[in-house]
């Protein structure tokens, strides 16, 4: 017995023993690969370092001091960011044609939608496969030479813009739908009602401030409905229906009245009768122009985001489908969008940011001031502008600052309420 125990107590002493090697051994394998992918991944983490976090991190710093770019420095504090907030106008007008953009945008996504989905719904594999080829050969030319051609199409004497408008007798149209929207500035037209001018002149509808007003409110109301559904939880919700209506009656009203009272004239401009509007030259058509740029909107980089998403749909939901009788309309919106959430979501943040930061497209098309009365200024724009042409690096930097803060509310708001539904 005694013997027995004492072999037995050799082989754990031999076993551990033994272990401890194996295991020491592992360790040094295990971060011997850590050292080689490290190493690995080494020049790409310098220059990620150094050629993208570094001029981040010095714009930060940048934002707190005057600084024309070259050797003078002032450190000014929140300065730059005080005369953004309370000195600077034309920065937060600039936000006025963004908002009216991203509204646009909202509109302008449904022909990539919806040229997705029939791309999708194609059931021979060979023509898929040549209109993907089709949608992808744009990519291949340089964004610089499709804004230089946009530019000649909007051209007054030559454009193809006005020669279209002028075969096709729309041009006239055109003349007519001045008078019948603004009437004559102080009565008549769609526009300028009286209705519409005492609800204009008393909320400020027309500008900035009453269509973020109606926004806000509209937030706040989805948010109020969130918070009543936690409450009530198992019980009938008396509010839900109300506040859910209200809220998008009101961002609806905030689209359509920031295309109606911000994107028309609200007096005559006279500009169609002789056939010859200088769309980028005549502060009341900049904003309609930039609108229309990109007709019909079928962006190569939506359709292919949107067609990825739906070929994750499974066949088994189209079959279920058919078999309970539904139609291809219905199909869109009780299939197709709601699964397709992400990819609508993904695609909301990339306009938005390049709504709010682009200005090679106003540049080109417009110069570095917005075109006449800075009606095309938009924050990148306005940003470039001060900085390059003003020589305002610093104040430029707290700009971008402001932009960073802006651009992370709304990307947190796009991930947390556009979803997918299960």
């Amino acid at each position: 017995m005694t013997r027995m125990i004492r072999m037995t107590l050799q082989g754990n002493t031999l076993d551990v023993s033994q272990a401890a090697p194996r295991q020491v051994s592992a360790f040094l394998q295990k971060w011997r690969l850590y050292l080689v992918l490290l190493g690995m991944m080494l020049p790409t983490l310098i220059g990620l370092g150094l050629f993208t976090y570094y001029p981040q991190f010095g714009a930060i710093k940048y934002s707190l001091y005057n600084w024309d770019g070259g050797t003078t420095e002032e450190f000014v504090g929140f300065r730059n960011f005080r005369e953004a907030f309370t000195v600077d106008p034309l920065f937060w007008q600039s936000f006025q044609l963004v908002l009216i953009l991203l509204a646009a945008n909202i509109l302008k996504m449904w022909p990539s939608i919806l040229a997705a989905i029939v791309l999708h719904r194609l059931r021979s594999e060979r023509w898929q496969y040549i209109y993907r080829v089709l949608f992808v050969v744009p990519m291949i030319i340089p964004s610089i030479v499709g804004l230089l051609i946009w530019k000649g199409f909007y051209d007054a004497g030559n454009g193809a813009l006005n020669a279209f408008l002028n075969s096709t007798g729309l041009m006239k149209a055109l003349d007519r739908l001045d008078v019948f929207m603004a009437g004559d500035g102080t009565s008549g037209g769609l526009v300028n009602t009286a209705v519409a001018r005492a609800v204009r002149d008393r909320f400020e509808i027309a500008g900035t401030h009453g269509l973020w007003w109606m926004i806000m409110v509209g937030v706040v109301l989805i948010l109020v409905r969130m918070v009543s559904g936690r409450f009530f939880r198992n019980r009938v919700n008396p509010v839900a229906a109300p506040l859910t209506w209200t809220a998008a009656a009101l961002l609806v009203a905030a689209v359509v009245l920031s295309l109606l009272f911000c994107v028309w004239p609200t007096r005559p401009i006279n500009a169609f009768a002789e056939g010859t509007p200088a769309w980028l030259g005549n502060q009341h058509l900049i904003i309609p122009a930039v609108i229309f740029w990109g007709f019909p909107w079928v962006g190569t980089v939506g359709v292919l985001i949107y067609l990825a998403g739906l070929q994750n749909i499974t066949q088994d939901v189209y079959e279920a489908a058919e078999l309970d009788g539904v139609g291809p309309v219905r199909k869109l919106f009780a299939i197709e969008l709601p699964l397709i959430m992400t990819q609508v979501r993904i695609n909301l943040i990339f306009l938005t940011i390049g709504t709010i930061t682009d200005y090679g497209l106003f540049l080109l098309l417009l110069g570095p001031w917005g075109g006449p009365g800075s009606k095309g200024m938009v924050p990148g724009l306005y940003m470039y502008s001060t900085a390059f042409l003003d020589q305002r690096f610093g104040y430029a930097c707290a700009l971008g600052m402001i932009l960073f803060v802006i651009l992370l509310s709304i990307t947190i708001l796009y991930q947390k309420y556009v979803k997918v539904e299960k």
